[in-house]
């Protein structure tokens, strides 16, 4: 199951962009600002527990425990990456808090902010992560695109209010039917590896806290 969305009426702002399979939803709640978040932590991430027809082999596996260590290294990274918010990683959250449940109850996150000394947690669930079945210049069937799916959730630790979420899929689509996202990521099928770091790009640009630092190149190409 899906974590459950943020009620409509603290729905302040939203972007949300789908083409064929994709889709890419990010909702921001309209107090964030009430919150002055600076620190925040990446909780280790889950994976959806496996279907019946999942373990009876008849439906598409269920992501690989691996897939949630991936996910939530790569948000740690990207959003570590932002000017004006720091970022605790994964490992310290284990060791401030290592029996930590894949359900946090408001109790915890409190002490979990003490300790880390954070204003918010991110946490996330993995719902689909498949690898490509096939080389990087071509796939016998499009069904054998790599294929990632996730949830995210930004929450205060002062109350448990969800601050932000975001919300994405993507089955990786021939070219002919996806000109501008091989042009983005050049003519080739990606990995689930690759996929799924462009997919946290993709979302983290609706992303209300802190802003990308400026490569050198950006800065070249901004300058008078």
């Amino acid at each position: 199951m899906r974590p459950p969305r943020m009620p409509l009426a603290i729905i302040v702002a939203g972007m949300m962009s789908g083409c064929g399979g994709t889709t890419n939803e990010v909702i921001t709640s309209p107090q964030i600002g009430q919150y002055r978040i600076v620190r925040i932590a990446v909780l280790p991430f889950t994976v959806t527990p496996k279907t019946l027809g999942q373990g009876r082999g008849y439906a598409e596996p269920a992501p690989p425990s691996v897939a949630a260590e991936k996910l939530a290294e790569l948000f740690y990274l990207k959003l570590n990456a932002r000017e004006g918010i720091v970022v605790v990683p994964p490992r310290n959250v284990r060791g401030a808090m290592p029996a930590l449940p894949a359900a946090v109850s408001r109790a915890q996150l409190r002490e979990l902010g003490e300790r880390l000394d954070v204003g918010a947690v991110l946490e996330g669930t993995v719902e689909v992560y498949k690898e490509r079945k096939g080389s990087a210049i071509g796939l016998d069937r499009s069904e054998d695109a790599a294929e990632v799916g996730f949830t995210v959730r930004l929450v205060s630790v002062k109350d448990g209010e969800v601050l932000w979420t975001g919300d994405y899929y993507e089955r990786q689509r021939p070219m002919i039917e996806d000109i501008s996202g091989f042009l983005e990521r050049g003519a080739r099928y990606l990995t689930v590896e690759q996929l799924a770091d462009s997919a946290v790009d993709h979302v983290l640009r609706g992303f209300p806290l802190g802003k990308p630092m400026k490569t050198k190149a950006s800065i070249a190409e901004t300058a008078p």
